[in-house]
């Protein structure tokens, strides 16, 4: 069964003295930063972020408001309306009305977007159905291109394109691989818009999380036995949220980044960098 969440829904981990995820408290590898104060480097243009409803794709909506941008929060979940200071559009991201409906929602020039989209079809290799393959890639990968196309058909100057990936791109996990293979199709596709996009002054590039604490792992972090599990994979020994992710998203949305194109920028506590071997007891 092919499960279609419409972003990745945010639910910030709870105030556990001792792992590090409540500002302030102590815990193994320090605590997240705080969020950046407003700045005005995405004033004047338009941002648009795919699945933000919740989690990432909601958190990427706040930071890039505060930032500046006027920003059009897309999401098939109604509650993206609950959003502050975002004109929201519902709907299906694989729809192209509603991909023209909220290119036409924005009121300045669109210049940012953040595609925040995830699919899942959890089940062996040997047992996934062609159509799990189509809804998992056209949501996860697929759209990504259609609404990367649109924006550097409408944005009349530079631009950036942020895709949030995963570190799934870079290791398997057993019965997920439809999600794997999107998520590593970014970045083939980031590399491909930089080539192409890159000399009309269109950046594009992939923020590849580890595990992230939102709503939709929450059995994993709310079980004492499996959090451990998790926090013993990442060197930083603290469960990551979706404003960290937001943070790198930003940079890469705004002129700071500027001569940044084409590449993944892995946020996952230092995960990758660990040998497998080390973590076999």
């Amino acid at each position: 069964m092919t499960a279609r969440p419409p972003a990745e829904t945010a639910h910030r981990p709870p105030d556990t003295p001792g792992d590090g995820n409540a500002p302030g408290a102590p815990g193994p590898g320090g605590t997240p930063p705080r969020p950046c104060s407003s700045s005005t480097e995405l004033a004047g243009v338009s941002a648009v972020v795919l699945g933000a409803a919740g989690g990432i794709g909601s958190a990427c909506a706040v930071r890039l408001a505060a930032c500046g941008a006027q920003v059009v929060a897309v999401d098939r979940d109604p509650a993206v309306r609950d959003l502050p200071g975002v004109a929201a559009v519902v709907g299906d991201a694989t729809d192209p009305s509603l991909l023209a409906r909220a290119y036409d929602t924005c009121t300045a020039r669109p210049a940012v977007l953040v595609h925040a989209l995830l699919a899942e079809a959890r089940a062996p290799l040997s047992e996934l159905a062609p159509q799990q393959w189509r809804e998992v890639l056209d949501l996860g990968l697929v759209s990504a291109w259609q609404w990367g196309a649109e924006l550097v058909r409408r944005c009349a100057g530079p631009a950036s394109i942020v895709l949030i990936g995963s570190v799934h791109a870079h290791g398997a996990a057993p019965g997920m691989a439809p999600y794997a293979v999107a998520k590593a199709g970014l970045t083939a596709l980031a590399r491909a818009a930089a080539t192409e996009w890159g000399p009309a002054g269109v950046r594009c590039n992939v923020v590849e999380p580890g595990f992230v604490a939102v709503d939709r792992n929450a059995h994993r972090w709310r079980d004492p036995a499996e959090r451990r599990r998790v926090l013993a994979a990442y060197p930083l020994g603290r469960l990551c949220v979706p404003e960290e992710i937001a943070e790198v998203a930003a940079f890469l949305a705004g002129p700071r980044s500027s001569y940044v194109n084409g590449v993944a920028v892995p946020v996952d506590g230092g995960a990758l960098a660990v040998l497998p071997e080390t973590n076999i007891p």
